[in-house]
C-alpha cells in the first residue's frame, strides 16, 4: 500500500479537479465523466508508456550510434552518456498506476451509463 499512496493522492486530486471543472462548466453527467477520465488518464498512461518503453532498453543503441556519429566531439569531453534505459526507470510505475486508477474509474461510470 506504500507504493500505491502518491498515484492515489495524484488520482484523488485529478478526480476533485475533474470534478470541479465539470461543474464549473455546467455539464455534470455521467457521461462526460466518463470521458474526462478517460482523456486524463491517457495523460497519465502516454507518459507511463513511454518511460516504458524506454527503460527496456529499446532504443540505447539508436542513441549509442546517434552521439557516435552526428556530435562534435570535444577534446575534454567523455564518451561516456545516461542511456535512455536509466533515465525513467524510477518512476514509470507512478504514472502508469496513476493513469490505470484513473481509467477504472472512467470505465465505472462508463457502465453506470450504460445501466
Amino acid at each position: 500500500m506504500k507504493n500505491l499512496k502518491w498515484p492515489l493522492i495524484t488520482s484523488a486530486v485529478s478526480s476533485i479537479g475533474i470534478f470541479t471543472y465539470l461543474v464549473i462548466k455546467q455539464a455534470l453527467t455521467i457521461r462526460s465523466v466518463s470521458d474526462t477520465f478517460f482523456i486524463v488518464s491517457l495523460f497519465f498512461l502516454i507518459i507511463g508508456l513511454a518511460m516504458w518503453i524506454m527503460s527496456s532498453g529499446f532504443f540505447d543503441n539508436f542513441q549509442r550510434f546517434m552521439k557516435m556519429h552526428f556530435r562534435f566531439r570535444k577534446k575534454n569531453e567523455p564518451k561516456e552518456f545516461i542511456p535512455f534505459s536509466e533515465i525513467g526507470k524510477a518512476h514509470q510505475l507512478y504514472w502508469l498506476e496513476t493513469g490505470g486508477i484513473l481509467l477504472i474509474v472512467s470505465i465505472v461510470s462508463l457502465l453506470f451509463y450504460f445501466l
